[in-house]
């Protein structure tokens, strides 16, 4: 057996050199770099977090292997495949969304989650779900808007929702799947409403479960022509997740298993090209293996923040479930639109932690919709000079705008000025970021501006599906953050995250129940004995037979990670130009090609290492690809169409016709 043991060392000294030469090369992006800026820069970042997981290693010493049940003729440690009819690769609002939707059609269903159930970016998500509440559905069953309102400019309709998230998208949008997402969004936020999620209700502000849906408080947000978001306070997801995982639990068709990572789906051949049927996964806790063989295949798992050193994302954001896709031959598309959220909370030289894996506090776009305005270093409110709907413009527009700001005034953060709020508004109004921003910098928000700066939020890119979920893999389906619907087109509106996978997570059902008709027994037969994922670990007896090992340490691997964020941030950060990214393509092709030049892994991290650099190389490409700045690729070397030319060459008809 051949192994190699990259020390911290000779990785630390290979980031210095990379970053060294980055240095050399002028950047569109910069880093947030000013003339004095590099310091600056650090301090924004702050030092790198150990993961939540970093205690977890595969080792053939100790108890790790307890509950493994036999080893196979290869040496391998694992439990007896487990068999269903669908299987739910994450527990987002999407998956657990999909997971009831099937459960009650009397379709066993299990749920796979590499942290507990509650973990991931649903959880996180502050202001609400968009979505036009003031609609009846006409005998023949299809959602038309209420009369009145169609004759009052004023009120809010399906078809302005549909516009504004086109336009928001710059028209790069499926305008079928706008569409689908707007109309049936009521319906489902309806759903919520009776299984107990305590949105806010008008005049009091209080939350209120099982509110009625006239009675629901409708916030504004960036982009939006209209006030509809529907939300729990500052707290949504964190309660729509509370709601959901209690049906979910309580569901005799659902078995949900916690803490065990996804390392490959299985496929299968057949005539008609690769069927999906399962996933290899590994137990945490345990170190042993266990196979999933399904006739469906879901993956939830969420976005890839964490490519980025400063996100919102959860440190479970490591893009595996796109990666696992792109691996299987699922078509990815998109992926260079990645969202950076205007508003994330600017700690300076505050200790954050110590996992390489952090995420950053965000601030709401709601608290912008209260009122709040944006203010540079000299106080002066700047949103107007970027766009007409000033600091509620979409997301891509203001975080240029922020950036701007910071680089014209020498600065590493702006303020946002809240102070149009009453101490009582924002404590009942935002009881969790007004918290929050009191004890991380002592500041009342109604008092005091607060200190942010735009961090990685969201992938509207990832897995190409249908508006049904379908992939081009046969029994792969791709719902939520993991998926590219086509609904956000260049850049996602405020609060259409949650809603595209309440949405989507409930119509790839009927498809997928649709397709497990048609599985062929000689598949599923397949699967259960494929050979397992090249991503398995140490410890197995027949991984040493295939190739070279690489041993990478907990620092080595964190810090192979950071290299990759500092890639992504320095080469397809908030601008961008041609020579930073075939450059930064270049080293990821690099350094990713090195990674897959070893078999094996050496633990949990070093797969997510894997993952990470297969879905940064994936970003890259796809900048690269794109001839035109649109959105979230913001190309100083590529100018983006204007938006009237881009939706002239639309057939837009109105969604009443």
């Amino acid at each position: 057996m051949t192994c190699c043991r990259l020390s911290t060392r000779w990785v630390r000294r290979s980031a210095v050199r990379a970053k060294a030469a980055a240095e050399t090369n002028s950047s569109a992006n910069g880093r947030f770099k000013t003339p004095a800026g590099n310091e600056k820069a650090q301090a924004l970042r702050g030092p790198k977090r150990r993961s939540l997981s970093a205690s977890y290693r595969m080792s053939s010493e100790g108890g790790n292997h307890q509950m493994a049940s036999k080893a196979n003729d290869e040496g391998t440690l694992m439990v007896k495949p487990k068999a269903c009819s669908l299987l739910i690769l994450g527990s987002g609002v999407a998956g657990l969304t999909a997971a009831l939707e099937a459960a009650d059609l009397d379709c066993s269903v299990v749920v796979v989650t590499k942290s507990d159930v509650y973990e991931g970016s649903t959880k996180y998500a502050q202001g609400g779900v968009a979505a036009v509440m003031d609609t009846k559905k006409t005998k023949s069953g299809v959602i038309a808007e209420i009369q009145k309102l169609e004759r009052d400019k004023e009120g809010d309709s399906v078809s302005h929702h549909v516009e504004d998230t086109m336009n928001a998208g710059c028209y790069l949008n499926d305008r079928e799947a706008v569409e689908i997402m707007c109309r049936e969004g009521p319906s489902q936020v309806k759903m919520l409403c009776k299984i107990g999620v305590p949105f806010t209700t008008k005049g009091s502000r209080t939350q209120v479960s099982s509110s009625r849906p006239k009675d629901l408080h409708l916030g504004k947000e960036g982009g939006h022509s209209h006030s509809r978001v529907v939300h729990a306070a500052d707290t949504t997801g964190a309660a729509m997740m509370k709601a959901l995982v209690v049906r979910v639990r309580e569901h005799p068709n659902i078995t949900v298993h916690e803490n065990m990572f996804a390392l490959d789906l299985i496929t299968v051949p057949s005539e008609d090209g690769a069927i999906c049927c399962g996933c290899d996964t590994i137990d945490l806790r345990t170190g042993a293996y266990r196979r999933f063989v399904s006739k469906c295949t879901v993956v939830a798992t969420g976005g890839c923040g964490q490519i980025y050193p400063e996100t919102t994302n959860p440190s479970v954001a490591t893009g595996d479930g796109i990666a696992m896709a792109a691996r299987a031959g699922a078509e990815v598309n998109n992926m260079e639109f990645i969202q950076f959220h205007p508003t994330s909370l600017y700690v300076g030289n505050q200790e954050q932690g110590e996992e390489a894996l952090n995420s950053v506090f965000l601030i709401s776009e709601a608290v912008r919709g209260a009122g709040a305005i944006l203010r540079n270093a000299k106080g002066e409110s700047f949103m107007s000079k970027y766009d007409v709907r000033a600091d509620l413009a979409p997301r891509d527009i203001v975080a240029r705008g922020i950036y701007d700001q910071m680089r014209l005034h020498d600065t590493s953060h702006v303020y946002l000025d809240a102070t149009c709020l009453s101490r009582e508004e924002a404590r009942k109004e935002f009881p969790n970021i007004s918290n929050h921003v009191e004890s991380t910098l002592g500041i009342d928000m109604s008092e005091d501006w607060i200190p942010v700066v735009p961090a990685q939020h969201y992938a509207c890119g990832g897995i190409l599906t249908s508006i049904d979920g379908e992939t081009n893999v046969k029994g792969l389906y791709a719902i939520g953050e993991a998926a590219c619907t086509g609904v956000h087109g260049a850049n996602r509106l405020a609060s259409n995250s949650l809603l595209e996978g309440l949405v989507f997570g409930k119509r790839s059902v009927m498809k997928s129940m649709e397709y497990m008709q048609s599985v062929p027994q000689v598949a599923l037969s397949d699967a259960e004995h494929a050979k397992l994922s090249s991503l398995r670990f140490f410890h197995d007896a027949d991984i040493s037979k295939e190739g070279p090992l690489c041993y990478l340490d907990d620092d080595a691997t964190f810090s192979l990670m950071s290299a990759i964020q500092e890639i992504m941030w320095e080469h397809a950060g908030i601008l961008r130009n041609d020579n930073d990214l075939s450059r930064g393509l270049e080293k990821v092709k690099v350094f990713k090609s090195c990674l897959e030049g070893f078999k094996g892994c050496s633990s949990m991290q070093h797969a997510q290492l894997i993952n990470m650099a297969t879905v940064a190389q994936l970003v890259l490409e796809g900048a690269v690809r794109r001839k035109r700045s649109a959105g979230l690729h913001h190309n100083v070397d590529r100018p983006e169409k204007a938006l009237a030319e881009a939706r002239s060459q639309l057939d837009v008809p109105s969604l009443e016709e």
